[in-house]
């Protein structure tokens, strides 16, 4: 991924797209707005790159976070001292890009809707994010990787990514192998994104600029009905750095998320043996087995 910084981890592709104004870029679906008024103008604006086949190497931090990508036509010093490895192969790789980011963002700006929401935001002292870029991968399929010949080649040993290894989330859920021996799971997302920077405050004509404002690039909008003559101020930034991404990370929130899914799993897995033809109800695996509730059979109640 040379474009696009490397997402900690993988966001669904329905969360997020190219010029969407969100909260936070690693939960889009807490906060965000996309104009329907400045579609047009954004797709225009748009690249495309879809490239086949993919194959690339993540290295993950201890905490199980994405941190660097390494192409697949990796420099071997830069991933010799890499300890947690692990090799991608893609059915396909779809980059957007938009190619004038500042036109794309005067022109979700301009939405009167957009203005609203940026508003109520700029009263709260809250600072926002534009996505202009997006790396999708589709069908990708994960596997731990380490260096052949204690990293005299290049040469990667593949193996099944370990159970409780350290990894995102997405990539440590596994459904019910029962009925599904020998099939390899793979996961569909975004896993990079160009982010930018962005800042809304209400000011007046008269009120001068600060100085760390010199780095973003503002746009002026009368607020309607003032009548101090305010204005609704917003800049565009810089795009933010895989590193800062990664640190955005909640932590709390996805050790809490993943224990969910764990219980939740056991509970399937319960549930599908109870219901396999080949256990009798006497069988071991069925004694002390009460299946919790869980979202998907409550209709099965």
């Amino acid at each position: 991924m040379v474009l696009h910084g490397l997402l900690p981890k993988p966001l669904p592709s329905s969360d997020v797209v190219v010029g969407q104004l969100v909260t936070h870029p690693l939960y889009p679906e807490r906060d965000g707005f996309y104009s329907q008024q400045a579609h047009e103008t954004i797709d225009e604006l748009n690249d495309y790159h879809i490239q086949l086949r993919y194959k690339d190497v993540f290295s993950v931090d201890n905490e199980g976070r994405f941190m660097s990508s390494y192409g697949s036509k990796y420099e071997l010093g830069r991933i010799y001292r890499q300890p947690n490895l692990l090799t991608v192969a893609a059915e396909q790789m779809i980059q957007r890009t938009s190619q004038q980011p500042l036109e794309a963002f005067h022109a979700v700006c301009n939405d009167s809707d957009a203005q609203q929401w940026i508003y109520n935001l700029a009263k709260q002292q809250k600072d926002f994010y534009l996505v202009v870029g997006t790396t999708e991968l589709h069908k990708a399929v994960f596997k731990r990787a380490k260096l052949r010949d204690a990293g005299v080649s290049r040469n990667l040993n593949e193996a099944p990514i370990e159970k409780d290894a350290r990894v995102p989330r997405a990539l440590s859920r596994r459904n019910s192998t029962l009925g599904r021996l020998g099939s390899e799971p793979s996961i569909s997302g975004v896993f990079g994104m160009d982010v930018r920077r962005c800042v809304a405050r209400i000011s007046t004509p008269a009120e001068p600029h600060k100085l760390e404002d010199i780095s973003y690039h503002w746009f002026y909008y009368d607020v309607p009905g003032s009548a101090n003559k305010e204005q609704l101020i917003v800049g565009l930034g810089d795009a933010l750095k895989a590193n800062e991404l990664r640190l955005m990370l909640d932590l709390s929130e996805e050790t809490v998320q993943g224990n969910l899914d764990a219980i939740s799993q056991l509970s399937l897995d319960a549930l599908s043996a109870a219901a396999s033809p080949l256990l009798k109800p006497s069988s071991p695996a069925l004694r002390g087995r009460s299946p919790s509730p869980h979202p998907q059979l409550k209709g099965l109640a």
